[in-house]
């Protein structure tokens, strides 16, 4: 029985063999199917992956095509690459027949010694078959299919074309594979001229080409990592070609000296600026990893299709404004000079767009010049066997003005002959940079605009809940991204960020700044920041500060960051920044560590000359009371504003010695010697200037005493005296002045000293001691209110030496340390609101002193109006994903959803705040530097593409202005202007504008030099030169939005137009324009409908005696309500 049944189990298991192998032959061998056809693996080799426009259907591009794919046949492949790669992937890749047994038992053994996966058993057909015909999931079946499809390429074809399938769809970078492309790529090589080393490393990096390209790197640090990761693979593959034999001790030895001399050479054509983005997203981690999990392990061959985030219409719009201002920023900075011009369009590699539609810019040659005025015909001869086409009158008109003005003046305006000026810079044969205006259609002819090719350059963005909808990176359309790679001074945009922060900490946008020049101190160096308009109010409220982009009340904001948080609320900020005393594992950081590290990591030093000033501060905040007891109230207001002092003296001798320096050159500039002495004069007031005076005046008091009871002759006091008037009377009020600064005393009477004397003898002694009292030092304080303060001085100074001088409770009061700590907030915020790059904690922060991005800027002010930030995550290293930005998904062939960026929102800036952050931004557009906004950026007929002033029916002939949103920005010396601003959207009524789902547009224009854009007159500033693209690109948002279609044109009528917000309890207080937005006494209330009333959007309430009381919050980015969602 037990042998029958022995025999039977041995007969089922040859069965059951037998019909898997007969099973494994017919799917192998009979019936292998189409896909295993080498037509069929050349299709999918050749495949490619298109991009499309967020619509879906109308085609961005294209990935994989045939301008990037080099294929390279096994007898071209180099013996060191084929060595190389089967000693790295598959040592017995020839004497296999498709899977290893050898090397999956090695592998598992390994794995299980390790206690986790450290090496593949996959051979190199496995892989090939895996990338050639891709693996839906990671399910036992579809690796069962993988084996299976290894077994037919191992069955139908030699190993050598395996290993040329193989080498040829291996992924390389965005839009290339294979080994052609991988030597010219890494290399500038083909792949018969690569040497050991350069094989090696290719054959190195087929698993992971992003974490060994120096290429893709954003920093020269993170290049420099990939160099040396490249360098310790390289290492590893040489190692195994020793190991296994395939080559000597020489050559390793010889390779293993050598560096990998990267040469970045150019693959088929450069990608535009959208693409070029979809190319990083695609080439990002985030994309490759997710791709792999859904069994897509090489994008090379799998003809996956990008949906983008970008807006068809909107990107070519964008482009366009962008371009048409370059070229008239140029000439008004440059010129049209004809020989300047011919040389550099004949030294451009770039040739412009491929077809004659409008917003086209294109080259042409002139073939004749006719007619004159507005009869002036140019006929150009297209490139690229584009036709005809001819720049009428108004074709010209744009460059005209901007040549008037290169030649004249910046208010100039054209004249009759300004036309034939600049037409006597044009001839025939004449090579042009040109743009289409009119299309050819039916009877009327393909118009353009004559342009010049720019050398200054700039970039475009608009942004719409993280999403890129459109972006341009200057003329070229290719080459270098501007808008996401060049880091730029932003100037004055910075100024939003610091009033964010600012009401985040408790100030309120109607507070006074005080607005007059200072100096400001820190870590022992002066600041003198600068205004480039003349203002009259010394002080101003916030909202103003950002409408006149104030330069110093904007600096002093910063450096009173915190003053207005409580002592608690000032720690909580300390320590977000990394300011306290650290607590590790429940234990306080010791004393003298955190002395060190706040002293040596941060230089604050807090000597004893960091004490008393920190004495005459809290002296200062503590004599408010007695002061106005003693009825000192004037003298209070005088000592708030009165700086102690420290350092001074140096500061001045190192100005002395700088206005010497100044007088001796050739040529003296005056308004630098102005500067020079305004900034001595600065320092001249100072409460320890004032202690020296005083010890001055006590010993003319001794001496005048003693002559007045004649305890000393007058001959005496005469000689102490000298020939320097010290002693001064305003006679229309009676005040007395002792001061030694000769320049101070206009309008002042001076007194010799016998006169004094005779004066004070016809006084009692009452008289004689209020006369000592009341006489006022340097024109300042009275010596009384001076003793008052020294005495409190002096006692608050003996309180901080029995302290310790790196207590957290005595740093919080020290300049330094305050300063320190705000600016380490404004760079938090910043980071959270998704900048990226480094800013440097200086005083000249608001003023743009740091460089950043274009996309960085543009994503901060989306934040700031809306609170709500998007942000990707990062890759390995410094791979930011920012390009993740332009992907809506990634689909296959098939329609299936393989892709979609996780974004990650959050909220940064609470609604209130948010909320008077965008009045500020709205009156800078209604009522500053941004106002020329308003005259461009208009509602349009979307039939006509024009104004309309004639459909009653429609909103056009209401004339109401957009509601916009925005800051310019103008970097010192003029090398870049910017604007960066925000499109709020149609509310869901049609009867209002909302700040939900709005656009942020973001443009800067400057030299990539970073030359100065200055022409005799003209200063390019960001409201000349960034803003008019910014509206352009706006108009153009709102055509393609359709917002007129959208619109109430009934309610509008009666109700006119405003942004929609939530009501929070704010209020608009009315405020005096001409008085630097402060808020006009008794409190009004203006309706948000009437914008352009002056007034301010903000918090507070109104007292009964009608005076307006300022509300202030303390909600820093951690305390904001929102969540973190994914």
């Amino acid at each position: 029985m037990l042998k029958k049944l022995f025999f039977t189990t041995i007969l089922l298991m040859l069965i059951v063999v037998c019909s898997f192998s007969g099973w494994l032959y017919m799917l192998v061998v009979v019936e292998p199917g189409n896909e295993i056809s080498e037509k069929n693996i050349e299709q999918i080799l050749g495949r490619e992956s298109h991009v499309y426009y967020s619509d879906g259907v109308s085609r961005l591009g294209v990935f994989f095509d045939t301008a990037h794919r080099q294929y390279v046949k096994y007898s071209e492949i180099p013996s060191d690459f084929v060595n190389a790669l089967v000693a790295a992937e598959d040592g017995r890749f020839f004497e296999h027949f498709g899977f290893d047994i050898v090397g999956i038992s090695r592998a598992m053994l390994k794995n299980i010694q390790a206690g986790r996966v450290v090496q593949g058993g996959s051979t190199l057909t496995q892989q090939t078959a895996k990338n050639l015909f891709k693996r839906e999931d990671r399910s036992y079946k579809s690796k069962l299919k993988e084996l299976l499809f290894a077994l037919r390429l191992e069955y139908y074809y030699s190993k050598e074309k395996i290993f040329e399938f193989y080498a040829n769809q291996f992924y390389v970078s965005g839009n290339g594979h294979g080994l052609g492309v991988a030597a010219r790529y890494y290399f500038d090589k083909t792949p018969s001229e690569l040497n050991l080393v350069e094989c090696a490393f290719i054959a190195g990096s087929v698993k992971r080409p992003n974490y060994y390209n120096p290429f893709i790197k954003k920093t020269e640090e993170g290049a420099e990592k990939a160099r040396r990761r490249a360098k310790i693979r390289l290492r590893y593959v040489l190692d195994k070609m020793k190991e296994s034999g395939r080559i000597g001790s020489y050559a390793y030895n010889e390779a293993l000296g050598s560096d990998i001399g990267f040469r970045h050479g150019r693959v088929g054509y450069s990608l535009d600026y959208s693409m070029e983005l979809v190319r990083e997203a695609v080439s990002s981690t985030a994309v490759r990893e997710a791709l792999k999990a859904k069994g897509i392990n090489n994008i090379a061959t799998s003809g996956v299709k990008v949906i983008t985030t970008v807006d068809k219409g909107l990107q070519k719009e964008t482009l366009a404004a962008l371009r048409g201002e370059l070229s008239r920023l140029d000439v008004r900075l440059r010129g049209y000079k004809r020989d300047e011009v011919q040389n550099e369009l004949v030294a451009l590699k770039y040739s412009g767009d491929n077809a004659c539609i409008k917003g086209a810019f294109l080259f042409g040659t002139i073939r004749t010049i006719t007619g004159k005025g507005r009869d002036r015909s140019i006929v150009v001869s297209l490139d690229k066997k584009l036709g005809d086409a001819t720049i009428d009158a108004a074709g010209l008109k744009k460059l005209v003005l901007a040549d008037v003005r290169y030649r004249k003046n910046r208010w100039s305006v054209t004249g009759k002959q300004d036309q034939a000026i600049l037409v006597k810079e044009l001839r025939e044969g004449d090579r042009v940079w040109v743009s289409v205006s009119q299309v050819a259609d039916g009877l009327e002819p393909c118009l353009l605009r004559l342009e010049k090719y720019p050398k200054v350059q700039g970039g475009a963005i608009v942004i719409q809940k993280g999403k890129i909808k459109s972006i341009a990176g200057g003329t070229e359309n290719r080459f270098y991204n501007r808008a996401i790679h060049a880091r730029r001074t932003m100037g004055s945009a910075f100024k939003p960020l610091v009033y964010a922060a600012a009401l985040q900490l408790g100030w309120n946008s109607a507070d006074p700044l005080k607005n007059t020049r200072d100096v400001f101190v820190y870590h022992g160096k002066p600041y003198f920041p600068r205004p480039d308009h003349v203002s009259h109010n010394n002080w101003v409220s916030m909202s103003w500060a950002g409408v006149h982009s104030e330069n110093v009340a904007s600096v002093w904001l910063l450096a009173n960051l915190c003053a207005k948080l409580s002592p608690a609320e000032f720690r909580d900020v300390a320590g977000a920044v990394g300011l306290v005393p650290k607590v590790v594992d429940g234990d306080n950081e010791p004393y003298r560590s955190y002395k060190a590290r706040i002293r040596d990591r941060y230089g604050i030093h807090v000597n004893k000359n960091a004490l008393r000033k920190v004495a005459y501060s809290e002296a200062v905040s503590n004599l408010e009371t007695d002061f106005i007891f003693d009825d000192l109230v004037d003298d209070y207001q005088l000592l708030k504003e009165l700086a102690y002092g420290r350092n001074y003296a140096r500061f001045t001798g190192n100005l002395s010695a700088a206005i010497t320096a100044e007088r001796k050159k050739k040529k003296v500039s005056n308004r630098t010697l102005n500067e020079l002495n305004l900034r001595k004069k600065l320092l001249g007031n100072s409460y320890l200037t004032l202690a020296g005076l005083d010890e001055k005046l006590n010993s003319y008091r001794v001496m005048i005493d003693g002559v007045l009871d004649q305890s000393l002759p007058d001959y005496s006091l005469l000689a102490a005296a000298g020939t320097a008037s010290v002693f001064y009377v305003d006679e229309l009020n009676n005040e007395f002045f002792f001061m030694l600064d000769e320049a101070d005393v206009k309008g002042l009477t001076p007194i010799r000293v016998s006169e004094l004397i005779r004066y004070l003898q016809r006084q009692g002694a009452l008289g004689r001691t209020l006369f000592w009292e009341q006489i006022k030092l340097n024109g300042s304080l009275t010596a009384l209110a001076f003793h008052k303060t020294t005495v409190q001085y002096e006692h608050e100074y003996k309180k901080l030496l029995n302290a310790l001088p790196y207590d957290f409770e005595v740093l919080a009061k020290v300049d330094d340390f305050r300063i320190t700590v705000g600016l380490f907030y404004l760079k938090k915020l910043a980071r959270e609101l998704g900048v990226k790059s480094r800013l440097d904690a200086v005083l000249s922060f608001p003023l743009g002193s740091s460089v950043i991005t274009l996309l960085e800027a543009t994503r901060m002010y989306e934040g700031l109006v809306s609170g709500m930030v998007t942000t990707f995550p990062e890759g390995l290293d410094d791979e930011e994903n920012d390009s993740l930005a332009i992907i809506e998904r990634i689909v296959s062939a098939e329609g299936r959803v393989l892709y979609e960026p996780q974004a990650t929102k959050k909220t940064v800036i609470d609604s209130k705040t948010s909320l008077a952050l965008g009045g500020i931004l709205e009156n800078i557009v209604t009522f500053g530097t941004g106002r020329g906004a308003t005259k461009i950026v208009k509602f349009k007929d979307n039939t006509t593409g024009a104004e309309n002033t004639t459909v009653v029916d429609g909103i056009e002939h209401l004339d109401l202005s957009v509601p916009l949103l925005g800051k310019t920005g103008t970097a010192n010396n003029y090398t870049n202007a910017s604007f960066l601003g925000y499109l709020p959207e149609v509310a869901a009524d049609g009867v209002a504008m909302s700040l939900d789902n709005g656009y942020a547009i973001g443009v800067y224009v400057g030299f990539d030099d970073n030359r100065p854009m200055r022409r005799k007159t003209s200063r390019i500033t960001g409201s000349a030169g960034a803003l008019p693209t910014w509206s352009y690109i706006a108009n153009a948002l709102m055509q393609e939005q359709d917002y007129t279609g959208r619109l109430d044109p009934v309610d509008l009528s009666f109700y006119g137009l405003a942004i929609k917000r939530p009501a929070l309890g704010q209020l608009n207080v009315a405020v005096d324009a001409e008085g630097g937005g402060t808020v006009i006494e008794p409190f009004s209330s203006v309706s948000e409908l009437s914008r352009y009333t002056p007034a301010i959007l903000t918090f507070g309430k109104k007292t009964s005696a009608g005076r307006f009381v300022v509300e202030r919050n303390y909600v820093p980015y951690w305390n904001t309500a929102g969540q973190t969602v994914h």
